[in-house]
């Protein structure tokens, strides 16, 4: 704890949104930069922007994103830490948030595995983490569902979202994604966690590659939801 101490006092934690020192009891975000977090509560609706990406185009039982991004705004810079500066821990603080809100929200009892939006192994492996585990961490203690990482594999290494084009990005490729399923696969609820919703593309192509399953069913959690 002296140690601890020392080491606060000459290179203090600082806030991810706005880099001002975090008290003892602060992680991640101050409570300045907390209250301040655009929330969708999209959870509250059945219907919403995040769920009509998905009409016509993937049968999606649930869907709703816990924030809005924006360009330059907090949303924004958090994500930049998660993704890009190595700071995975960012992932499971805002799923904590997301459980707080979901906690009285009867479908999620209906779901049998949670399946985080798997990274190429070649990503993962530069990145060191995958950022939606930890988001997929925080629900699965919270209400008791199992994490499965192995059903969904990512089998073709793409450029980053933010360097395609938008029609590119919309463009769902089902043959990016392939499932390891087994018989007691069939007939489950399947939980889709990503990151950040954009156009759809890939949730898209993961969903139908879930669906594959014989009647199986997918509902969608997003960290984030761009707008």
């Amino acid at each position: 704890m002296i140690i601890k101490n020392i080491i606060d006092t000459f290179f203090p934690q600082l806030c991810f949104g706005c880099e001002s020192p975090l008290l003892r009891n602060q992680k991640v975000l101050c409570t300045r930069c907390l209250h301040q977090l655009p929330f969708t509560q999209q959870h509250l609706y059945r219907e919403h922007e995040a769920f009509d990406k998905f009409y016509g185009r993937l049968s999606v039982q649930n869907c709703s994103c816990l924030l809005y991004f924006t360009k330059e705004g907090l949303v924004q810079r958090l994500f930049h830490h998660l993704k890009y500066k190595d700071q995975p821990q960012i992932s499971y603080y805002l799923g904590q948030i997301y459980v707080f809100q979901l906690q009285n929200i009867d479908w999620l009892t209906t779901v049998d595995s949670i399946i985080p939006v798997p990274l190429h192994k070649k990503k993962q492996k530069a990145r060191g983490y995958n950022q939606v585990d930890g988001f997929a961490q925080a629900i699965s203690e919270a209400f008791n569902i199992p994490v499965d990482k192995q059903l969904l594999i990512q089998k073709i290494h793409s450029i980053s979202q933010t360097q395609k084009k938008l029609f590119e990005r919309t463009k769902p490729n089902p043959s990016r994604f392939t499932i390891n399923s087994q018989p007691h696969h069939h007939g489950q609820h399947f939980l889709l966690v990503d990151d950040i919703l954009t156009t759809g593309g890939t949730l898209e192509s993961c969903g139908k590659s879930l669906l594959e399953i014989p009647n199986c069913k997918i509902s969608i959690l997003c960290l984030a939801q761009t707008q």
